[in-house]
């Protein structure tokens, strides 16, 4: 009975060793898991202060870097509004000399086109837009500076060559062949006419009419015909004669049309110096032919002053 008690004793005391020995090796552990967390805190406390280090670095050379940055920004900045206010100068100062070469241009443009008109009105001869019926004279030496034929297909006599202002003809010959085209088959039975060849004309005229010659033919000198830019114009189905004229569908073809082709009725009706002619077309250019036939007037109602300002476009 005596023996459990110190057997239990003896088992206690191996069980309390067991757990000493236990808690000494856990103990034994748990120190070196400490030493080497010790060691890893250490190392990333290292660690960490070289990254802390560099990183500052780092921010210390990015700052370095800014300031530079913003040195070269403030240069570069003024630089830029030095360079635009130059370029600003320079805009001002082409502006400038811009205006003033425009003006130069401008300038150096009308006195050519003075010196153009001057040279044009120099080669355009003054006689083509005067008043001759009875007005101003025409000598027996004058004659247009080129006369040419008409083309015999416009002619109302074939045998006989009628004459034509050079540079009027084109003009003519447009105008007969547009009628054609519309129907209207005018042909040409008088143009140039010269000096002597009106007087003679004029007095064959007298001695069968007498004074009533004047009512319906000019003296020489006093001749539209004399210009090379006026034509009597009639239909083969007059058969050469100006009697009703007025009422054929030619005629007002003509009253209709003519005045784009630079031609103008001398003698309408009711005019103060020759009988109504129906028949005689002058050529005075498309800009006065276009203003009378605009405005209704009549040729030999305008001032010579008012129709001498038509000469520049006489043959445009």
């Amino acid at each position: 009975m005596e023996k459990k008690p110190f057997l239990l004793f003896i088992g206690l005391l191996f069980a309390a060793a067991g757990v000493i020995t236990y808690l000494a090796y856990e103990n034994t552990a748990l120190k070196e898991n400490n030493a080497a967390l010790e060691e890893t805190l250490a190392q990333t406390r290292a660690d960490f202060s070289a990254t802390t280090d560099k990183f500052n670095s780092d921010i210390k050379n990015l700052n370095d870097i800014l300031a530079s940055t913003k040195d070269e920004l403030a240069t570069t900045t003024q630089d830029l509004a030095t360079m635009t206010e130059a370029r600003d100068n320079f805009e001002r100062k082409y502006e400038r000399e811009k205006a003033r070469m425009d003006e130069f241009d401008a300038a150096i443009g009308k006195i050519e086109g003075k010196v153009g008109t001057l040279e044009k009105l120099s080669q355009t001869d003054p006689e083509l837009l005067m008043k001759y019926s009875k007005v101003y004279f025409l000598n027996e030496n004058y004659a247009p500076e080129k006369l040419v034929g008409i083309d015999k297909k416009y002619a109302y006599n074939t045998k006989e060559d009628y004459l034509f202002y050079s540079k009027t003809l084109p003009f003519l010959e447009d105008m007969l062949s547009t009628a054609a085209s519309d129907g209207i088959d005018l042909k040409v039975i008088s143009a140039f006419r010269s000096f002597g060849e009106q007087s003679v004309l004029k007095s064959s005229y007298k001695m069968i009419y007498g004074t009533g010659a004047n009512k319906f033919s000019a003296d020489q000198g006093y001749s539209e015909h004399q210009l090379g830019t006026t034509v009597d114009l009639t239909t083969p189905e007059a058969g050469g004669s100006f009697t009703g004229f007025e009422s054929t569908s030619a005629y007002q073809w003509l009253l209709d049309n003519a005045y784009e082709y630079g031609f103008i009725l001398s003698y309408p009706q009711n005019n103060s110096y020759y009988q109504y002619e129906p028949w005689h077309w002058r050529f005075v250019g498309r800009a006065l032919a276009k203003y009378l036939h605009e405005e209704g007037k009549n040729f030999y109602g305008l001032d010579q002053r008012e129709i001498d300002q038509y000469l520049i476009t006489f043959v445009d």
